[in-house]
């Protein structure tokens, strides 16, 4: 479509299509969040946590998803479809965001099929019905971009500020937002001409902006001895063994997995392509330069931390919000459509199947066993609340005590009236988790306790208490040689930690 001067110019058509495509989306994950009859996984149940009790942050993740989670259950309560509301709709957003991406590195029409593949990403389809940190961290991180591909190029304070909010939020979201940085350094230096990035008075005003907004989740990691900080050097795992080629060829693998196997066999192609050939053209070649300098430094990054030690195939989320722009486009000035549709055919089957696994394996019978069942680590914790709630209203004075974070948010959640006032075992009176830094039994002495545990009685813990008797044991089968097992304990007169 052209202008009047004959200057091509984008058909509204597409965005309007992309945005009923992102619409379209959001409406079905909300529908799914709000009928699926899995519990939340522990991460879930301890972010809810972490939103009964407001803060500018938590032990291992900065506050934005506790806030959002706050938000959403204040207006339809603490049901896991309003717990997990922010997802699917923080995902929406950043498919259509992704739209202005592909539009202004190629056309329009890329930008709506641009919109359509993110939309439909493997890593999205599961990300957009579980609330973490990571829809949040992927539309701060796609609004930042789509301002600086904007603001690049114009002396415009207004959207260099909004730049500056959009990262700073970003990064109250979750700490890899920090690679955003690294990225506009990259760029900054690859870039074919013009003024250094880092050298302009605009950039450094996002910086200040952005370290403005973040600063409070840092003054609470300072009140509270940095365990934010302790716990992400802690995940990064380095340890003697700093040569992994396995986990490293696992990672990689999971990113075929989380982009798709067609789309990251593109993108590895297209980096190839593009190191060994000099010969692009230069409007082309400056665009695939800012795509890849936001994308592959997050990829190198990690795929060293995998070799050194390991890493989860989530961590270069961010990677895949300018390769799903630059494999899109790409893919489509080759003429080779066909394979969009290709990939777009699986992602969407396999959505449909994840979606619907329950469904499907009960119409067609089909025996599930625990290493094919996605969902596997969700099952059976509501079931498991209802009988300690059932324990509990035999001992309605006595307070829960529980050995293992992920029991005790489950537990927390599914409990009803929630047991807030819960605590955890910590006779080392370490911080490695919310629950060790913000409950402390040792301030309990003289307290009787009802005690939920995984395992059999720890001996080490005897001593600590006057008498101890079993309660009873819980256990739900979900499949054949897969159970999961609790016991409860009642424990009187504690005593304090024996050293």
């Amino acid at each position: 479509m052209t202008d009047s001067k004959g200057e091509v110019v984008a058909n509204p058509a597409w965005g309007t299509l992309a945005l009923l495509v992102a619409l379209t989306a959001t409406i079905i994950r909300v529908v799914i969040v709000y009928t699926t009859p899995l519990p939340l996984f522990f991460d879930e149940a301890q972010y809810w946590v972490w939103a009964q009790d407001l803060a500018l942050g938590y032990y291992s993740k900065p506050p934005m998803v506790a806030w959002f989670i706050a938000a959403t259950t204040f207006f339809c309560g603490d049901g896991t479809g309003c717990v997990r509301l922010s997802a699917p709709l923080f995902h929406g957003a950043t498919a259509f965001l992704v739209y202005f991406l592909g539009r202004h590195f190629y056309d329009a029409q890329t930008g709506f099929w641009s919109t359509v593949t993110y939309a439909a990403l493997p890593g999205v389809t599961l990300s957009a019905v579980i609330v973490s940190t990571d829809a949040f961290l992927l539309f701060f991180w796609t609004s930042a971009l789509l301002l600086y591909v904007s603001a690049e190029k114009i002396r415009n304070l207004r959207l260099w500020s909004a730049m500056g909010v959009v990262i700073g939020l970003g990064i109250l979201s979750k700490y890899a937002m920090v690679f955003f940085f690294i990225c506009l350094i990259v760029h900054g230096l690859w870039r074919a001409s013009g003024k250094r990035i880092y050298w302009r008075r605009e950039a450094w005003l996002a910086l200040a902006i952005a370290v403005i907004i973040y600063l409070p989740n840092f003054l609470w990691n300072w009140v509270n001895g940095f365990p934010s900080y302790r716990h992400t050097v802690e995940n990064i795992n380095l340890g003697d063994d700093l040569f992994n080629p396995n986990s490293l060829l696992e990672f990689l693998g999971g990113q075929f997995g989380v982009f798709g196997p067609i789309l990251f066999a593109f993108f590895l192609f297209f980096i190839w392509r593009d190191l060994r050939s000099s010969n692009t053209e230069e409007e082309i070649a400056s665009n695939r330069r800012l795509l890849y300098a936001f994308s592959i430094p997050v990829l190198a990054i990690i795929c060293f931390e995998a070799l050194l030690s390991r890493a989860h195939a989530n961590w270069a989320a961010v990677s895949y919000v300018a390769a799903t722009v630059l494999v899109v486009g790409e893919i489509r000035r080759l003429d080779k459509a066909f394979w969009l549709n290709i990939s777009l055919a699986l992602h969407v089957a396999g959505a449909v199947i994840f979606y619907n696994f329950d469904l499907i394996a009960r119409t067609f019978e089909l025996p599930i066993s625990p290493g094919l069942d996605p969902a596997r680590r969700l099952r059976g914790w509501d079931i498991a609340a209802n009988w300690a709630s059932e324990i509990r209203q035999d001992f309605p004075d006595l307070r829960l005590l529980f050995d293992d974070r992920k029991v005790m948010s489950e537990m927390l959640y599914y409990i009803r009236p929630h047991p807030m006032d819960s605590v955890i075992w910590n006779p080392n009176e370490q911080q490695n988790n919310h629950f060790e830094l913000k409950t402390d039994l040792s301030q309990s002495v003289g307290e009787s306790f009802l005690y939920i545990i995984k395992h059999d009685w720890p001996e080490r813990a005897a001593d600590s208490f006057a008498d101890y008797r079993h309660i009873t044991t819980f256990r739900s089968r979900a499949y054949t040689g897969d159970v999961m097992e609790l016991r409860a304990y009642l424990l009187d007169d504690f005593q304090g930690y024996q050293k």
